[in-house]
């Protein structure tokens, strides 16, 4: 693994992705959220998505400067054209949409379609939590990643659900899970370190266990985490973000088809004073905290504490990248013109 700072890895990054093309605005959103990733210690979503990225730019499945907009709106819900911008770029506008109606209306939902993908959800939970609004966030698709409960083929995205909720003076609570057994990102990360998923998590092209991330990359398929249950899940999340959206309705000739996303929003002071609610969750966290950790555990942390500490570690003492990760992003850097330098571990 090489050390980068955090602010080198964002140096490097926004170079990349503005001397691709990218003006500054979109850049600026993109880079924030991949390094944020990063030090939120989920690397999956961090700066080894560059490579992938830049090869959609240059296909022109993405376009970098588009602006989404609002195809239809109410006082508590828009429908959000992405304009297959980055991913980024399109489910912050949808978030700021969701925030602001929440805040006004109590309640409010956002669809977003023509959508790429939109990296690591949390980032909008967190966001939405600062602002003392709840959100859920999902991005569910049919596809050839996750195998439905029973089956041996891909049928599912990873589908992802996040949620957020203020609190006031513990960190904010923060839920981000796939509904697979792990994320996909995951299991490129584990590629890139030459290292083995977890058992259970993942299938052979021929529908076999197998610890080998490289067997997803030749046609295999995660399982879905929990059995049913995350199978149900990642069925939900197709009904609300592709369904619900009409997302398949939006697919442009060339495009890959992009998922669609679903947000939901709910102002904490819509029933009693914000800050009871967040005082009160407080008080679920401060419960929870004191349960006495079982064997093998230090301490029991409340969903977003990892985030959180992850995120002032390694601000501190630097962002891991896998080597052959940054041989791939200095491979991405070249083809758009940009050199950087060839590091190795020691």
């Amino acid at each position: 693994m090489i050390q980068f700072s955090a602010e080198e890895l964002r140096d490097t990054a926004t170079r990349i992705f503005r001397a691709a093309g990218a003006d500054a605005e979109p850049t600026e959103i993109l880079v924030s959220h991949l390094i944020d990733a990063n030090l939120a210690g989920h690397d999956s979503h961090g700066v080894i998505r560059i490579p992938a990225y830049i090869q959609a730019l240059q296909k022109g499945q993405i376009q970098p400067n588009a602006r989404p907009t609002i195809l239809r709106e109410t006082p508590v819900s828009a429908l959000i054209d992405g304009a297959w911008t980055f991913g980024q770029v399109s489910a912050r506008f949808g978030i700021d949409a969701a925030i602001a109606k929440a805040k006004a209306q109590g309640v409010a939902v956002v669809g977003v379609v023509r959508c790429n993908h939109i990296g690591r959800l949390g980032t909008y939970s967190t966001l939405a939590a600062q602002n003392g609004v709840f959100a859920m966030t999902t991005v569910g698709s049919l596809g050839r990643s996750t195998a439905p409960f029973g089956g041996r083929a891909g049928a599912f995205g990873t589908n992802p659900f996040s949620f957020g909720f203020p609190a006031a003076e513990q960190p904010d609570v923060m839920i981000d899970f796939a509904t697979s057994a792990i994320a996909g990102g995951k299991v490129q990360v584990a590629r890139a370190k030459h290292e083995p998923v977890p058992p259970g998590s993942l299938l052979d092209q021929d529908g076999q266990p197998t610890n080998d991330p490289n067997t997803y990359f030749a046609g295999g398929a995660l399982l879905p985490f929990g059995g049913h249950k995350g199978s149900a899940l990642a069925t939900l999340s197709v009904l609300l973000s592709h369904a619900l959206t009409g997302a398949a309705d939006f697919v442009d000739s060339g495009q890959r088809g992009g998922s669609g996303t679903f947000m939901l929003a709910i102002d904490a002071g819509l029933f009693r004073d914000r800050a009871q609610v967040a005082a009160e969750t407080d008080e679920v966290a401060t419960r929870i905290k004191d349960v006495p950790p079982a064997a093998g555990f230090a301490e029991v942390l409340v969903a977003g504490e990892p985030e959180v500490r992850s995120a002032e570690r390694r601000r501190r003492e630097g962002i891991p990248v896998a080597e052959d990760t940054w041989t791939e992003i200095v491979a991405a850097a070249q083809s758009v013109g940009v050199a950087l330098e060839r590091r190795t571990v020691g």
